[in-house]
């Protein structure tokens, strides 16, 4: 049971629901609310997929391809530092030029980037190798469906009962920018992190 309790903990705080409620957001804030619904559908499936595909078949993926942990860390804490980079600069979402975006153009990429991180998925991979004693590794894949719950009710919640609004307000503008930075700092920690590796 402690090994499930470790896992669920690890993979939810990676995961960051309350994150990944600001990315959601920042993205869909002008678009219906079904249209939203549909959209927190398809990044929770999008995730899901990844964050399935790393318990099942993460280690091996990589292995194939000859990409060391350490290597992965760097590329993907890159990608992680762009995405906050993206969310500081203002008006990034409103393509159109009159702060309304269509749904064809609503992209939640960052929030699916984001939930599935290098982080989370080097996580689900470590706690698969670690606890793989079973034919399949049901630690990691008991934390990813209850990651996966619990984000499933914040984002759908959101998109349930968020109001769109055509202009960011101020604080809105600041909380987008705060997470932006927090992500950014992610994204170097993880390339640190792989550097560090690659030198030992």
């Amino acid at each position: 049971m402690k090994e499930y309790i470790q896992a669920v903990i690890t993979i939810l705080a990676l995961v960051n629901p309350l994150v990944c409620v600001a990315i959601f957001s920042d993205c869909v804030q002008n678009i219906p609310a079904e249209q939203k619904i549909k959209e927190a559908l398809k990044a929770l499936t999008a995730i899901g997929a990844v964050l399935f595909a790393s318990a099942l078949f993460g280690m091996a993926i990589l292995k194939n391809f000859g990409i060391s942990m350490a290597a992965f860390s760097c590329a993907g804490g890159g990608i992680l530092a762009w995405i906050g980079a993206n969310m500081l600069t203002p008006g990034q979402n409103d393509s159109t030029g009159n702060g309304t975006a269509q749904p064809s153009e609503t992209s939640l990429s960052p929030l699916i980037l984001f939930a599935a991180s290098p982080g989370t998925i080097t996580a689900v991979i470590t706690i698969s190798a670690a606890h793989g004693s079973h034919t399949l590794p049901i630690t990691a894949i008991a934390g990813v469906v209850i990651a996966l719950a619990v984000l499933a009710a914040a984002l759908l919640f959101t998109a349930r009962f968020s109001k769109g609004q055509k202009e960011k307000s101020g604080t809105r503008k600041m909380i987008s920018s705060y997470m932006g930075v927090l992500i950014i700092a992610m994204g170097v920690q993880f390339v640190m992190t792989g550097i560090s590796e690659f030198s030992k």
